[in-house]
């Protein structure tokens, strides 16, 4: 319904009109009030008031309020007020009733509001009159003898009824004895100074007339002190400010003394008021600080950078914390944790830290000093006054600068097999002072060897392959971490890390080689010679026999086999190469083949021919084992009693080696072997027959298919003549190329063969384990040529790469030859080398033609 905005509000009586609501206002007669008006309160918060009704004498108004133009809800709500006269201004509020609800109907309505005397919120000396406060007439809520229509005291000595006038002023108290009224409070002095916490000196507070004169009036004036310090200053009534403050100025007296005491420095305003008296007195208050009592570390910035110089603020304070002044010499600084040197962390009295701080110096309340710490940590600052025990402390954080640096640690390289993971390596990224620092984001570490090296690393420690790490990587955000690798390639190897912002970091390891190798002579004169192992120029590891094997081959002019015929052993520093003879001299390239794991290795290194075949120490599985032999024997001629058949067999549930030569054994020929196993290879082994009388070639058929790229063929062989006509006892064996089922072994090397001197060959077919690469040549000499050398199909790691022949007499480095002069071993045997990708062949006696089936096995560690 749309209703009109008027409301129109009056005293009426009998009025009866549609949407019509009648207030009775009813007064209580205690209510102080001489006026009252009706409020009407709209849902939106409009208040309207009726006109002023002044109080009727029977105690009860009545209202009409009309509906028309107001929302069809209100509240209405009765409002007192008193004033001296009626409803002439000034009028004070004094009560309201409480609100009631109304709505609007189209007959008429009648509501009841009553007016009582405020309640105890509003006048809390319940003197029936609201505090001045609250919009009331009380000028004294908490005191009931002040208040409005209350007779005045004459003597001047208060202002009761509240209209702001005392003694003769007052015109209640005219034709009746009054006194003359004091009008201000004067201090003397006009200035006090203090030392904070220290009594002051005597203060007076005087009443005065108007004209200045002291008032000693008849009557006690009370008194309020006050100060703009706030609530540390106190008052009191004696010099050693233990009393209360004086709280009156007494009767008969025109002033009272007082003193004070305060713990906040500067200077403000002592005050004394009276509520007897208009005009309050003031003065001027300055407060000093005391002497100093302790100290304050403030720093607004306590973090810095790695060798900044940054400032620390220390105030001095008095036992009140106020700002004071003092003395260096009774100050104790620390650092903690205690510096290594005054490098690492010091304090400083200028502000370039080139001066470290003097103790015995005067400072200002609040003092700069200097700390300048090259170490990223926190540190803590401790400041205390001589004599005391509470330290102040502070916390220095020291940030690193940006990173700049790349080291490992430990700096000390590590010996390792190739193959071998490595102890954990840690990686730290450092500031100029070696603070560990964060590389930029987005840039990259780089790793590489020198040389160049087959080098793998990861993450942690165990070289886990889930963990492997590029050799451009992030260092994930870290500032170090630990790293661990493996490096296949032998020798000394430089591990270079490198970074755009950071520099580079060496560390020199040394891997000690799969495939050691050198060179020794057993000379003119001797029998024996022992060959020094050596892993790098400079390092000799142990060789560990039981992983471990040796090739070698030796070569000579000599054609007697007591001369020429070699035997070695290994052990664990040192080859021994025998002899039985001492005439000429003797070449001898050795190779010691040591994998971390995978290989497994029995050595007999001095078997006479006399004896049974030697059973291994341990029993092996013969598919996956084969024989290296080498020998030493006595003889003038080459023949029947040097060359024997080596075979490993299975003999009544143990392992047995035979060598058996054609005839002639002697207790001084002696055989060296050893027993080799690779975890994952395969070994055919078989004897021919007797290779024909007619033909240099003999084929051992029937074997399974394998890989020429893993395998290679070792023999020995019987021979049933002697003679000079050494062509015809030289054997050289091969795996068919184009019939990896066959095996071929040759002799004479394109010379006529007429006889059968070759009544067995002894064989094995090594397949080793994947990852191995083997590379066959046939290596061939012409007459009067000592070497030949071939170029690898694929390169190889010298480090880790064997070098044989098929062939085994002279140790593993014998061949066929057409030489039929005489019987000089050297022209069929020699010694195998690699320069980068050359695979050579060098022999000692140049003549005649000679062909090896030479072998380069690159191992996988």
């Amino acid at each position: 319904m749309n209703r009109a905005v008027l409301l129109l509000l009056f005293v009426a009586a009998g009025c009866n009109r549609e949407e019509t609501v009648q207030a009775i206002i009813q007064l209580d007669p205690a209510l102080k009030a001489s006026c009252v008006f009706l409020e009407v309160h709209t849902p939106e918060g409009k208040v309207v008031e009726s006109r002023p009704l002044p109080r009727p004498e029977d105690q009860e108004l009545r209202v009409v309020v009309i509906g028309r133009d107001l929302p069809p809800d209100v509240q209405l709500q009765a409002r007192a007020l008193w004033g001296a006269a009626g409803c002439e201004d000034p009028l004070f509020f004094n009560g309201r009733s409480e609100p009631v609800a109304v709505h609007f109907e189209p007959e008429a309505q009648t509501v009841t509001l009553t007016l009582s005397p405020p309640r105890a919120a509003e006048d809390e000396d319940r003197d029936g009159f609201v505090a001045a406060e609250l919009g009331g007439a009380d000028c004294d809520d908490k005191e009931e003898r002040r208040r409005p229509q209350v007779q005045e005291l004459c003597d001047a000595s208060d202002d009761l009824n509240c209209d702001g006038w005392r003694g003769c002023d007052d015109s209640t108290c005219s034709g009746k004895t009054c006194s003359r009224a004091p009008a201000s409070l004067v201090f003397s002095p006009s200035e006090l100074t203090t030392i904070a916490g220290q009594c002051s000196a005597q203060v007076t507070v005087e009443r005065r007339y108007a004209d200045g004169i002291p008032a000693q009036a008849v009557f006690p004036t009370p008194i309020t002190l006050a100060s703009t310090f706030g609530p540390g200053v106190t008052f009191h009534s004696d010099s050693l400010c233990t009393s209360s403050p004086p709280s009156s100025i007494p009767a008969g007296k025109s002033s009272v003394t007082f003193f004070v005491r305060s713990t906040t420095t500067g200077t403000g305003e002592l005050r004394a008021s009276s509520s007897a008296l208009p005009q309050q007195a003031t003065l001027t208050h300055t407060l000093r600080p005391g002497a100093a009592a302790k100290v304050a570390l403030v720093s607004p910035n306590t973090t810095s950078q790695a060798g900044d110089c940054a400032p620390v603020s220390l105030e001095w304070r008095d036992a009140f914390d106020n700002l004071t002044t003092g003395t260096l010499a009774n100050l104790s600084l620390s650092i903690s944790p205690t510096p290594a040197n005054t490098a690492e962390a010091a304090l400083y009295q200028d502000a370039a830290c080139t001066q470290l701080l003097n103790l015995g110096a005067q400072l200002p309340a609040v003092s700069s000093l200097y700390f300048r710490a090259t170490r990223a940590t926190t540190f803590t600052l401790a400041a205390k006054l001589n004599g005391t025990s509470q330290a102040e402390q502070e916390a220095r954080t020291v940030k690193p600068l940006p990173a700049s640096k790349l080291s490992f640690s430990p700096s000390a390289g590590q010996t390792l097999m190739a193959g071998e993971c490595s102890a954990p390596v840690n990686i730290r990224i450092t500031d100029k002072y070696d603070n560990l620092s964060p590389l930029p984001t987005g840039q990259l570490l780089s790793l590489s060897t020198t040389p160049t090296a087959s080098f793998e690393a990861f993450w942690d420690a165990g070289c886990e392959g889930s963990k492997k790490m590029d050799k451009d990587f992030d260092p994930r955000g870290a500032t170090e971490g630990s790293m661990s690798f493996k490096i296949k390639t032998g020798g000394p190897v430089e591990l270079k890390l490198s970074g755009v912002a950071v520099g580079e970091a060496k560390q020199t390891h040394t891997i000690v080689p799969v495939v050691r190798r050198g060179s020794c002579r057993i000379e003119n004169g001797r029998k024996e010679e022992n060959c020094p192992i050596s892993s790098t120029s400079n390092t000799t590891v142990p060789v560990t026999l039981s992983r471990s094997f040796l090739v070698f081959q030796a070569t000579t002019t000599n054609e007697e086999p007591i001369n020429s015929f070699v035997r070695c052993s290994l052990g664990t520093s040192t080859i021994t190469c025998k002899r039985n003879g001492t005439t000429g001299a003797v070449t001898i390239d050795w190779q010691v083949v040591e994998l971390l794991q995978g290989l497994s290795v029995q050595h007999l290194p001095s078997v006479s021919c006399t004896q049974a075949p030697p059973r291994l120490p341990t029993s092996v599985d013969i598919s996956k084992n084969f024989v290296l032999f080498s020998s030493s024997q006595d003889g003038s001629v080459l023949g029947y009693n040097d060359f024997p058949s080596v075979e490993l067999i299975s003999y009544s549930g143990s392992i047995n080696i035979n060598a058996f030569l054609f005839d002639a054994c002697s207790p001084n020929h002696l055989f060296s072997f050893q027993v080799v196993q690779f975890t994952g290879s395969d070994v055919q082994r078989g004897l021919t027959g007797a290779m024909p009388s007619n033909s240099g070639t003999l084929t051992a058929t029937g074997l399974p298919t394998t890989d020429p790229t893993r395998s290679i063929v070792l023999s020995t062989w019987q021979v049933s003549t002697e003679g000079q006509d050494i062509y015809k006892r030289m054997v050289r064996g091969e795996i068919d190329q184009s019939n990896t089922t066959q095996l071929l072994f040759r002799r004479g090397d394109g010379t006529a063969i007429t006889t059968a001197d070759i009544p067995q060959v002894s064989w094995e077919r090594i397949t080793f384990p994947t990852g191995t690469l083997v590379q066959t040549h046939l290596l061939t000499v012409n007459n009067g040529a000592a070497s030949t050398s071939t170029t690898l199909a694929t390169p190889v790691d010298a480090t880790r790469t064997l070098l044989l022949t098929s062939s085994q007499a002279g140790g593993q480095g014998a061949g066929e030859t057409s030489y039929g002069a005489n019987d000089i071993l050297g022209v069929a045997t020699g010694r195998l080398s690699l320069s980068g990708n050359q695979l050579s062949v060098t022999r000692d006696a140049p003549n005649g033609t000679t062909t090896w089936t030479a072998y380069a096995i690159q191992f996988e560690p």
